[in-house]
């Protein structure tokens, strides 16, 4: 008999995990619980959650609940499905005590870090930010506590230098699917346990670490840390910096693509910030180092080449 089961996620890095509950032999997923759809972009159009939009395109029977509040309809959502598992990834709310503690094989939740490295909710994006050789995933037992469960299993693997937030929560979705696929009937067929965290090396991210203003490019910044801020902060919220335009307002660049070029420079006049002309390249004159600036975006502008914007400095 199939595991009565209720998936609970929202963005991008659930959705391969979901497509994979779907799939598994041992699992019938009763109900999909995410965000509601929330207006996005300048004209404030309502949009799906990333789940939502897999379930709608690939016609799927499975019921979709959204709730604003999910505290407040737990009750009603146990009784309604009677779930004996429960899975979640990159869900976005507090899931309450009520939930965690109902299913006979608990609620198990796919984290995009080593636990206890980075517990938060951010952890992809500042495993770049904080240049790691290394992260992974992990599939915990969850508490009511940020991400403190024990862990059941983990994927490790080694990073290059060239991942963003986008290519790296690509692949840690697909590791998290190949701990579903290999590890989860081992973990309902009591053949794999839990191990507490060491929570003396816990260390922590927060929403407020990728916000809009942590993705400025000032003076202060390394050349090292704008290359990773680059990669960290795309596709959202993107990485920028402010260029003086004269009389008129300043604008902002938004930088999609870089990479070091290897030279140095001295900071002369005691300038803030400064863009040049390098040999037809757009570089991004830094307190330690030139950045090559490959793809950018100057506001009400298109997106294109670094070479497409010399005009800057021309």
């Amino acid at each position: 008999m199939k595991i009565s089961t209720i998936f609970i996620g929202t963005s991008e890095f659930a959705v391969p995990i979901l497509n994979a509950c779907l799939n598994n032999q041992l699992l019938d997923v009763k109900t999909v619980l995410t965000q509601p759809d929330r207006p996005v972009g300048r004209k404030q159009v309502p949009e799906a959650p990333k789940v939502k939009q897999y379930l709608i395109e690939n016609d799927s029977k499975v019921e979709i609940e959204q709730p604003e509040k999910i505290k407040d309809v737990a009750d009603k959502i146990l009784e309604k499905y009677k779930p004996d598992l429960i899975i979640v990834a990159s869900y976005g709310q507090i899931i309450p005590k009520s939930i965690l503690n109902y299913p006979k094989y608990g609620c198990l939740n796919f984290h995009g870090s080593l636990l206890p490295i980075l517990r938060g909710a951010v952890p992809i994006q500042m495993s770049i930010l904080q240049g790691f050789e290394k992260t992974g995933v992990t599939m915990q037992k969850m508490v009511f506590k940020m991400d403190e469960g024990p862990i059941i299993s983990t994927r490790e693997i080694k990073l290059d230098g060239s991942e963003t937030y986008e290519t790296l929560t690509r692949t840690l979705s697909e590791l998290s699917v190949e701990i579903l696929n290999e590890d989860l009937e081992g973990w309902v067929n009591r053949n794999i346990e839990a191990e507490e965290q060491d929570d003396s090396k816990a260390t922590y991210c927060y929403i407020k670490d990728t916000a809009k203003d942590k993705a400025e490019i000032t003076s202060e910044t390394t050349v090292e840390q704008a290359e990773r801020m680059i990669r960290a902060f795309y596709p959202w919220p993107i990485a920028w910096l402010t260029i003086p335009n004269g009389k008129n307002k300043d604008k902002r660049l938004k930088i999609y693509n870089s990479k070091i070029r290897n030279s140095k420079y001295e900071i002369r006049n005691n300038e803030k910030i400064k863009i040049t002309n390098e040999e037809d390249q757009l570089v991004l004159n830094l307190k330690d180092g030139l950045l090559i600036l490959e793809e950018v975006q100057l506001e009400g502008k298109e997106k294109r080449s670094g070479e497409d914007y010399l005009w800057l400095v021309e």
